[in-house]
């Protein structure tokens, strides 16, 4: 986005004064970028981290499963990539998008003089055409780095280094998609921007033009400006569309995030994006950056299974690899054919041998003379 609520209300306790207003924006976003780098993580469904169950209380008024807060986020980031400067991922190009932003909203302001009607609607209506000129054009030139930004970050999510630093995502993003894809997801950023700035002004000068401080005994900035909180207003309303441009900067561009369930069915275009996360209930997805509640459809996260003792969690995790591997059976060798055994020819019967006569004892002859005697039969 051109800025966020803090830079708004230090450039408007600067005054005129365009140099306080570009340091004050330049400091917000050094000291609060590590919440920005966590909030697009947020934005893309990027929840690394189960929720957990809180009770009914201050905090947690109805219960529920809830997600950690912004700072567990960071201590988890840190820890992954072992360094804080992991939260500082796309600050350089972010620092030029701001210098941008506010040099071209400066010149254009000086260029285009404030309205000399007597006339308060005239005077309404110029001053808010002439913010949004500016506004306009300050999210035109200042476009191409949110997107080389908001990718940088995001390639935190797969690991990928070609988008690791400002000069290899300039050159992947005009070697893969030309010039046009530095303006991927403009008509959203526009639209939120140059909105929220009308009805941020709009405000602001019916305040002023009715003096509403001083009957509501409210203190006015140095420019006359109202202390009414516009600038909230500004993000609350502006908001879907600032998450439907954050996401589409980083859509179908190689990276792990297009493969995130939250980001499924919302690569064809910015308005089918904002359907989608109009119809999921996720339009104000990474809004809340401490009490961020899981609603009951969102089904990438589950509740979380008891702890497991660190001993079972190895093993744990090795059946489940073998479970989910694909086992490969081995195919059953082939069985040569057996060759057909020739018939036996059919032995010929044996014949019978007839029965060889008893051939009669032949007695000893003591007196020369030889009687023949039948052969004695065993008893």
């Amino acid at each position: 986005m051109v800025d966020g609520d803090i830079g708004r209300m230090l450039r408007s306790e600067a005054g005129n004064n365009p140099t306080v207003k570009m340091l004050g924006s330049l400091a917000q976003v050094l000291i609060f970028n590590p919440f920005h780098t966590v909030t697009v993580l947020l934005q893309v469904g990027y929840e690394p981290l189960p929720p957990t169950y809180r009770k009914p209380s201050i905090f947690f008024f109805s219960g529920g499963f809830y997600y950690p807060n912004i700072f567990k986020y960071m201590k988890y980031l840190t820890d992954k990539e072992g360094s804080r400067l992991v939260l500082y991922r796309g600050l350089t190009p972010r620092l030029g998008g701001v210098f941008i932003t506010n040099s071209v909203r400066s010149e254009v302001l000086a260029a285009v003089p404030a309205s000399t009607s007597k006339c308060p609607p005239e005077q309404i209506a110029h001053e808010v055409g002439r913010q949004c000129a500016a506004t306009a054009l300050a999210v035109i030139t200042s476009h191409p780095l949110l997107v080389v930004t908001n990718r940088m970050i995001v390639s935190l999510i797969g690991g990928e280094e070609k988008y690791s630093t400002v000069i290899s995502a300039i050159s992947t993003i005009f070697g893969e998609e030309g010039l046009l894809g530095f303006y991927a997801g403009i008509v959203p950023h526009l639209l939120g921007e140059v909105s929220g700035k009308a009805i941020e002004v709009l405000i602001q000068e019916i305040v002023e033009k009715a003096e509403l401080n001083k009957k509501l005994g409210l203190p006015a900035h140095a420019d006359g400006k109202t202390s009414l909180p516009v600038s909230a207003i500004h993000g609350f309303l502006s908001y879907p569309l600032q998450l439907t441009t954050t996401i589409m900067t980083v859509n179908n561009c190689g990276l792990a995030v297009s493969d995130l369930p939250t980001v499924q069915g919302t690569q064809s275009s910015w308005i089918a994006c904002i359907k989608a996360l109009w119809n999921s209930g996720n339009i104000k997805r990474g809004s809340n950056l401490m009490f961020a509640r899981k609603s009951a459809d969102q089904t990438w996260h589950t509740p979380p299974s008891p702890p497991t003792s660190p001993d079972v969690e190895p093993l744990a995790e090795e059946v489940a690899a073998v479970v989910e591997s694909p086992v490969e059976v081995p195919a059953a060798p082939t069985v040569p054919e057996i060759p057909v055994v020739p018939a036996v020819p059919e032995i010929p019967a044996v014949p019978v041998v007839p029965a060889v006569p008893e051939v009669p004892v032949v007695s000893e002859c003591p007196d020369g003379k030889c009687e023949l005697k039948p052969a004695a039969t065993s008893e």
